[in-house]
C-alpha cells in the first residue's frame, strides 16, 4: 500500500479499491455459477458415468454390478418378500452384501465356470443333430471372454 498525502490521492485509492472489489465480485459470481452448474444432478451423474467407464474402471464396475445383482437375487431367493421382522430384514441385507462381495471378488472364476456350463448345455442340446461335428472335434468357447 502506498502513503496517501492528500484528498485527491485518497479519492484515487478509494476508486481503485472499488474497481478491484467490483472485479473480484464478478469473478466470484462466475466461479459460483460454474460450481453450481457442476453440482446439478445431471452433471454429477454424467461426470460419474464418464469417470466410471474410463480406463481400468470398466472391469471393476462390471464386477461390482455382477456382485450387486447376484446379491440382490440371492437375498430375494433366500428370504422371499422383503417384509417381516427387523431381524429377517437385517439377515437379508447381510446376505445380499456378503454374497455380492464374494461374487465380485471371484468374478473371473464364476465367468469361467459359467462358460463351461453354457458350453455343456449347448453341446448336449445340439448333439441330436447329425450335421454337427462330434464332441472331440469341437473346440472350447469362452462366452464371457473379452474380444
Amino acid at each position: 500500500m502506498r502513503n496517501i498525502r492528500n484528498i485527491t490521492e485518497l479519492d484515487e485509492a478509494i476508486q481503485m479499491l472499488e474497481e478491484k472489489a467490483k472485479f473480484q465480485k464478478q469473478e466470484l459470481k462466475e466461479h459460483f455459477s460454474d460450481v453450481m452448474e457442476g453440482l446439478k444432478p445431471i452433471n454429477l451423474i454424467r461426470h460419474l458415468i464418464q469417470s466410471a467407464f474410463s480406463g481400468g474402471n470398466k472391469q471393476d464396475l462390471l464386477k461390482a454390478a455382477i456382485g450387486l445383482g447376484s446379491g440382490i437375487l440371492g437375498r430375494k431367493l433366500m428370504m422371499g418378500k422383503s417384509g417381516g421382522s427387523i431381524i429377517r430384514r437385517v439377515i437379508g441385507v447381510a446376505l445380499e452384501f456378503g454374497l455380492g462381495g464374494i461374487v465380485a471378488k471371484n468374478a473371473e472364476k464364476i465367468k469361467e465356470k459359467g462358460s463351461e456350463l453354457i458350453e455343456r448345455f449347448f453341446r448336449r442340446k445340439n448333439s441330436n443333430h447329425p450335421e454337427l461335428k462330434p464332441h472331440s472335434e469341437q473346440h472350447t468357447v469362452n462366452y464371457f471372454q473379452k474380444n
